[in-house]
């Protein structure tokens, strides 16, 4: 370390960028030059963008029953990329979680950044490479009832996290529905969360959630590894007044913030006894569709391509199975590699190529999530005006 500190300042910088974030979160007690910059957001963007092509890792949510006898959602990384030896690297995450998060799902990630909720009112962000953990704002929509003669309750629809390139700043996006008891559903209203600011603000969406006016229609439904971020854009599974009511993969653009439903494959439709979740193999966005219990269930992978009008187009890329004792596809790892949750709370490598699988040295109960992410330095600390340009 001390050698370091006589090479030119960029030298320095170049080689500090490239180091484990352990090593950096260490070296911050070196030297206060060094803890300015460890916290600098230009150097927090430069090392991550080193760690796109050095140090990706799969994070893993599931839910374990401790010694205790209480459940508790553990997060943990698998060291990518995954060898198909069965001598998978498992590392849990100490994360300073003090409330309740047995039931908090991953609602998006980002440049490192995690976004937890109860789907109730409590959203958190938090970076589990520098522990650091922050409770966003109250909502400045969601209410209480008014009083015992006009009964309006308020309940969250939809959270999502992502970034916006063009502002340079992590966002967070809710959509919240009202009910006036007994039966009387107000049109929804939506509210985003600026990190650098630190706070939320309503936003006025021409169609109001893409002409949804009632969470009958507009509900999104929560089924497994739907959700997910994908470059600038959040998607939900949900219904939509698209060709009639039916159901559609509704679409959030963190820079332009309007909501865009995108319709599903139209082999699918009516089939409403089968599961669909999303992914992404080899950059692009794909779609699983799979039956919702059986033996032998075939898992279809279809492929999701912008058109030159704007819209989209679907082709199916593949037909994995079938296969027995196989919950649910998780996240591809690979061109080819495909983590799978199997019964009896095991996770799978299963590659597509070969029809073979491992099984990884990991156990939990149901309600597992992955995806491939990518540690960073970046703060979850709101408020500061600071922004990442990525």
């Amino acid at each position: 370390m001390a050698a370091l500190g006589h090479l030119p300042e960029e030298v320095m910088i170049e080689i500090l960028s490239r180091l484990p974030l352990e090593s950096l979160l260490r070296f911050k007690t070196v030297r206060k030059s060094w803890y300015a910059l460890i916290n600098d957001p230009n150097f927090a963007t430069k090392c991550f963008c080193n760690s796109l092509h050095q140090q990706k890792h799969i994070l893993l949510k599931r839910l374990v029953t401790k010694n205790s006898g209480n459940q508790q959602n553990v997060f943990s990384f698998l060291k990518f990329p995954l060898p198909f030896d069965g001598s998978v690297p498992v590392y849990d995450l100490d994360l300073p979680f003090d409330e309740d998060f047995r039931y908090f799902e991953i609602r998006g990630h980002s440049h490192g950044l995690l976004c937890l909720t109860d789907l109730r009112k409590d959203i958190f962000l938090c970076n589990p490479a520098t522990r650091e953990f922050q409770k966003l704002p109250r909502s400045i929509l969601l209410t209480e009832p008014l009083d015992e003669f006009i009964r309006i309750t308020s309940f969250t629809n939809a959270v999502g996290f992502g970034y916006d390139s063009k502002s340079r700043d992590f966002k967070v996006v809710r959509v919240v529905d009202f009910v006036e008891l007994p039966c009387y559903f107000h049109p929804s209203r939506v509210e985003v969360y600026d990190l650098s600011k630190d706070k939320w603000r309503e936003i006025q969406t021409p169609d109001r959630w893409s002409g949804i006016q009632t969470p009958v229609c507009g509900k999104v439904f929560g089924t497994p590894c739907f959700e997910m971020y994908h470059e600038g854009t959040y998607y939900w599974w949900a219904n939509a007044k698209i060709e009639g009511r039916t159901e559609t993969i509704q679409s959030f653009d963190m820079s332009e913030e309007v909501f865009r439903p995108i319709p599903m494959p139209k082999s699918l439709k009516g089939k409403r006894e089968a599961y669909r979740s999303m992914g992404v193999l080899n950059g692009s966005i794909v779609l699983f569709h799979y039956p919702w219990s059986g033996n032998g269930r075939e898992f279809d992978v279809w492929g999701m391509e912008n058109d030159e009008s704007g819209g989209v187009s679907w082709s199916k890329l593949l037909t994995i199975g079938p296969l027995y004792g196989i919950e649910k596809p998780l996240v591809f790892v690979g061109s080819h590699e495909l983590l799978m949750e199997a019964n009896e709370g095991q996770v799978i490598l299963y590659n597509t190529r070969t029809q073979q699988f491992i099984k990884v040295p990991i156990k939990g109960h149901e309600r597992f999530h992955a995806t491939v992410f990518v540690e960073s330095l970046v703060s979850v600390k709101g408020g500061n005006n600071l922004t990442y340009e990525f």
